[in-house]
Order: C-alpha cells, then sequence, then structure tokens
C-alpha cells in the first residue's frame, strides 16, 4: 500500500480498492455519502473502488450502499462511527492529486474521475427512478476530497461544496466533456461524490470559501488540477486528444459524407469544426437564430475553405433538418430560435 503525508495533517494510504485518509486529529467533515453523510466528525474519509457488478443495492454486501460502506470502513480497521466514505468504479492508481498553500493556508484535493459511461448535463433525462432501493447503476464517477487546515463554520463547509462543483464543471467544460444523453457540455456526472473537511482545532478561521476569497481560489485551482490528472489518467480525456479533428466530429455527431472516419488532422479542419461546435452550441442554445446558423453555412461554403467546408455545411444543414423535424413532431417549433440544453 503507498502513502504520503498530508500537508493539511494526516495520512493519506492507496492501494488498488481505496484511498484511505486518515487524519492526525479529528476533523469537521461535509460528506454527500449516504454512509455517515453531512455533517461529521470524522478521524477518516475514504474513498472505494467497486470492482463486482451488482443489478440494485441489494445485491451488494450488507444489502445497501451504507452497510456496504461500512463494512468496507470496517475491514479497513476504521472507526464505522467517525468515518464516511465515496464510491466509484475508478482505478485507485488513476487518482489526480494537487495541493498548494497561500501564508498559513493550505488546501489540497484529492480525485479519481470516470465519465466515459454516465456524463450528464444537469437537467438531463434521467436515467432511472428510485424504487426502495432498485435501480440500474451506471460506471462512471468523479468523486473529490478536499482538505484544508482551516478552521471552517457549518455554511462555509456548504459555501465550499459549491465552489467544488463549479470548479469540476469548469474543468469538463474546458476539456469539452459531452452529455452521454444529449451532447450538451457535461456539469458532471450521475453519481459523483464530494467530501470536504476543515480542522476545528486550527487557529486559522476562514468564514468564506465561495470564488472570490483565498480560501475559495485554492480550493478552486486543488480541484480543478486533481479532476485534470484524473480524466487523462482514467479516461484518456486531455486537452490534444479533445482537441483532434476525430473527437470534435464525434461531439458534432457528423456524418462527413465523403470524408471517411480517418478524417486528416489539419489546422483548417480543427478551426472549421471548433467554429461548427461554437455556432450549433449557440443555435441550440437559443442565442442565435436559424437565418444566422445558415449564413455560417453560406460561409462555409466559399471557394476557399474546399473541400472540407462544403462536407461540413452538408452535414449541418442535415442535422438542422433533423432537429427541426423533430421539434415540430414534438409540438416545440417556436419560431426561429430552438434552446434545447
Amino acid at each position: 500500500m503507498e502513502s504520503q503525508l498530508l500537508k493539511t495533517g494526516g495520512t493519506l494510504f492507496a492501494d488498488d480498492q481505496s484511498i484511505i485518509c486518515r487524519f492526525s486529529a479529528p476533523r469537521l467533515a461535509l460528506s454527500t455519502s449516504l454512509y455517515n453523510g453531512g455533517y461529521l466528525r470524522t478521524e477518516a474519509v475514504f474513498n472505494h473502488r467497486l470492482s463486482l457488478f451488482v443489478n440494485s443495492e441489494a445485491d451488494l454486501p450488507g444489502g445497501n450502499l451504507e452497510n456496504y460502506l461500512a463494512l468496507v470502513a470496517d475491514e479497513r480497521g476504521l472507526n464505522r462511527d467517525h468515518t464516511t466514505g465515496l464510491l466509484t468504479s475508478a482505478g485507485m492508481h488513476c487518482r489526480g492529486y494537487h495541493a498548494l498553500t497561500y501564508k498559513n493556508l493550505t488546501v489540497e484535493t484529492v480525485a479519481t474521475a470516470g465519465v466515459d459511461e454516465n456524463a450528464a448535463r444537469v437537467g438531463d433525462c434521467a436515467c432511472y427512478y428510485e424504487d426502495n432501493g432498485r435501480y440500474h447503476p451506471i460506471g462512471g464517477t468523479i468523486n473529490i476530497l478536499t482538505f484544508t487546515n482551516a478552521k471552517l463554520a457549518y455554511g462555509t463547509l456548504a459555501k465550499a461544496l459549491v465552489t467544488i462543483t463549479e470548479a469540476k464543471t469548469s474543468i469538463l467544460q474546458e476539456l469539452a466533456v459531452k452529455s452521454s444523453c444529449t451532447q450538451g457540455s457535461a456539469t458532471g456526472t450521475g453519481t459523483d461524490g464530494v467530501i470536504m473537511t476543515s480542522d476545528p482545532a486550527s487557529p486559522l478561521l476562514c468564514t468564506d470559501a465561495g470564488t472570490q476569497s483565498k480560501l475559495g481560489e485554492l480550493i478552486g485551482l486543488t480541484v480543478r488540477a486533481a479532476v485534470k490528472q484524473a480524466l487523462a489518467l482514467q479516461c484518456r480525456i486531455d486537452p490534444r486528444r479533445q482537441g483532434s479533428v476525430q473527437e470534435r466530429l464525434k461531439r458534432l455527431e457528423l456524418t462527413m459524407g465523403c470524408y471517411p472516419d480517418s478524417l486528416p488532422e489539419s489546422g483548417q479542419a480543427r478551426l472549421l469544426l471548433a467554429m461548427s461546435q461554437s455556432i450549433w452550441q449557440e443555435y441550440c442554445w437559443g442565442m442565435l437564430g436559424l437565418s444566422e446558423l445558415y449564413q455560417f453555412l453560406h460561409f462555409l461554403e466559399a471557394p476557399s475553405l474546399q473541400p472540407l467546408g462544403i462536407s461540413l455545411a452538408s452535414a449541418l444543414r442535415a442535422k438542422t433538418s433533423a432537429l427541426r423535424q423533430d421539434l415540430h413532431l414534438q409540438g416545440g417549433t417556436n419560431g426561429d430560435f430552438f434552446p434545447l440544453y
């Protein structure tokens, strides 16, 4: 088992199944977990990899998620009443880590991230309806453990979770991760978890964890760095790959006609696809109208942009026609604008 000292106090232990953070003194935690979730005086927190397939909570050892995580705590020698933990299918070796210090304030974050199967945009159609614990879980979770050596009030801890969520979403946006349901920009997955801890005995008191505070800045930077690293390790999602022609085509869901899947990489192709993605997204959000979309398609058909431009324009015209037809059948047409996601 690997180990490293935490800059905020305590030790991180990691193996193939778990990341466990044991603290040198009790911490005040705010956890989204079903197992000792909410506010808790904790001696340790963990992130655990589920290595078996289950069809429902009842199939888990212990009969449900809460009991299963309590069993994990027992197996690892943790005090089950003063521990909280998260569950994921991501690999523990693919974790991201980042720490920052400003004067005497320190924040550090450990994250695992999988988004290949259930990346989602808030407001997407639901994947399941919970009925007394019966559901079909889908792989993919972003779990974030963030620690500070400062003393935080309950409300400040809650505000920190808002900042953590914003930081996570900003990285997904920058890496152009798309919802599995709608192809809108993903804001997370359907099963993300967060645990934030502070030191109730610290002489350093922070009352604001919002993005304009120094604490909020450090939280945001460490979360962004850790999640970005975890996405690269777990899913091979990084700026180079996401900026490629093939990934851009996938995000636009375009059938390119005369161009095969092996459309060669070129600066012109990446630029035209980047422009097409931006224009299409703004059209779907209702920020551009149909007439403006068609102006862009005429631009793509300019002689200087051939032969790629005409193929892109043709594919986008077909995509637009299919979208408008779907909305008309659903009774959703309303003039020139069609906000979708």
